[in-house]
């Protein structure tokens, strides 16, 4: 995929980041590549819709914030293509409360989201707002005309996928994307089947990639 679109995220920076973000304890096996999904797909973007299409500044919204690592890697690709552009993401987490957050960085004691990503700070401040709260309440409250890049990792049922979707498919034009996480059908069924019908339903053209056989992404482009 980085080599068909001809991005691809620094693997030093990506590989610090995903040390204190995305290597933790679990019983499945660690997989970070959406960031390297996200980080291809969203400059590819970038450089096929240049600001006399598309406005100054893009939007991002994201669902599922965690500990920040996808929003960084595309606030990556917005510093490394020289856009401005904002980023919202959504979580029930706070972001200035410390906490234990299952990560390396837990050694020093808790730490709040802010405080974990001290060290991507100029990005955070240039690109990045955090929002607290159940993107079932919070979303609707969001207006703006243009949605321009989305990544979908929050809630996993098919009714929440359909909801948070359903909260920005007017808000997207012709060329304007999203990515989903967790497209695997044994595990996430109900992801499965909602993005298959929205891609269907709703004349998104996709990209079906696969980490391994346990985590598989789309990523969808509005026709």
């Amino acid at each position: 995929y980085e080599n068909e679109l001809g991005y691809a995220i620094d693997q030093e920076w990506l590989h610090e980041l995903a040390f204190h973000t995305q290597v933790l304890i679990k019983q499945s096996e660690l997989c970070y590549q959406h960031g390297r999904v996200l980080y291809t797909a969203l400059s590819k973007y970038l450089n096929d819709h240049m600001p006399q299409d598309i406005g100054d500044s893009i939007l991002i919204v994201e669902t599922g914030t965690a500990r920040g690592f996808s929003a960084l890697c595309m606030a990556k690709a917005l510093a490394d293509q020289e856009r401005p552009g904002t980023i919202l993401t959504f979580d029930l987490l706070p972001h200035r409360t410390r906490m234990y957050w299952n990560c390396i960085d837990d050694y020093d004691g808790p730490k709040s989201r802010s405080e974990l990503l001290k060290p991507w700070n100029d990005l955070v401040e240039r690109y990045v707002i955090f929002h607290q709260g159940d993107t079932r309440l919070e979303m609707p409250k969001v207006h703006t005309e243009r949605i321009h890049f989305c990544f979908l990792d929050g809630a996993h049922s098919y009714e929440d996928v359909f909801f948070e979707f359903n909260q920005i498919r007017k808000r997207q034009k012709s060329g304007d994307m999203i990515v989903y996480d967790d497209y695997t059908p044994d595990q996430y069924p109900g992801i499965v089947k909602a993005v298959d019908q929205i891609c269907e339903e709703y004349q998104y053209g996709r990209t079906q990639l696969q980490a391994h056989a346990g985590r598989g992404y789309i990523v969808a482009q509005k026709e």
